[in-house]
């Protein structure tokens, strides 16, 4: 790693360095997706150690969500990218009441060169816009069909990616991430009128930065570090984030 490189590196994570963090979040039923690796994991890790109920969502590989011991914890298998594979989560979640979404499932899709217009493989590009936007809104639907929980739903955070954001795109390409997190931004500021108009619940989205998950192993930031930083957005003066795409620090970006 050169010298630049290194600086860089160094700027980058002492910009999100805080010597305390606010963590007003305990006592609540939390529900999150992508919960068994990167963000996800880390949130729920941090979460269940503040005293909360945290049911979390994972596609296939569950070894990470074992491996934690709490009572605290129910974990769900529920397949994102496919339409019709709810019936698991809806039954599970028929008598508890959620309290905050941490949607925090993402995938990238194939590797850029496949995500040129020549090589698009539209199959794919269905199932990373499942996964990534769609999927949350087929989730929203059953907690809001739930009569516990759509009374209490207080906060929905999506993580999305400044690689939505139609304004600060210069470089082009990864047409189906860059489409995911565009959509999953529109669905964000949807949401966040039409769900604080009829039920109070305040819905923002947070792009996360460079942090390293399985998607980028290479990132600068650790999960860890970025689960604190979203719960300290959640602990302070939240309504003040509803409709709004931010950076870890609350900072607002354009859309």
């Amino acid at each position: 790693m050169g010298l630049r490189t290194k600086i860089k590196k160094f700027l980058y994570i002492r910009k999100f360095s805080k010597k305390k963090y606010l963590t007003n979040i305990n006592k609540k039923n939390i529900l999150i997706t992508g919960a068994n690796s990167g963000i996800g994991l880390a949130l729920t890790k941090r979460l269940l150690e503040l005293d909360n109920k945290v049911l979390a969502i994972y596609r296939k590989n569950s070894q990470n969500l074992t491996n934690i011991k709490d009572s605290n914890l129910s974990i769900i298998k529920y397949d994102l990218r496919k339409i019709n594979n709810f019936e698991n989560f809806e039954n599970k979640i028929k008598e508890t009441s959620i309290d905050l979404i941490l949607n925090c499932a993402g995938v990238f899709g194939p590797s850029f060169e496949n995500q040129q217009i020549e090589s698009l493989d539209f199959e794919k590009f269905q199932e990373v816009l499942m996964v990534n936007s769609i999927s949350i809104l087929k989730i929203i639907q059953i907690i809001l069909n739930n009569k516990l929980s759509k009374k209490n739903l207080e906060i929905l955070v999506n993580i999305s990616s400044d690689a939505g954001s139609i304004d600060l795109n210069k470089e082009g390409n990864a047409y189906m991430y860059r489409a995911s997190k565009t959509a999953l931004n529109s669905i964000t500021k949807n949401m966040s009128i039409d769900l604080m108009a009829r039920f109070k619940t305040i819905v923002f989205a947070i792009d996360p930065g460079n942090v390293q998950s399985g998607m980028n192993p290479g990132g600068t930031l650790k999960a860890d570090v970025c689960a604190n930083l979203i719960i300290n957005l959640i602990s302070s003066n939240v309504r003040l984030l509803n409709g709004k795409f931010v950076n870890l620090l609350g900072d607002e970006l354009p859309w």
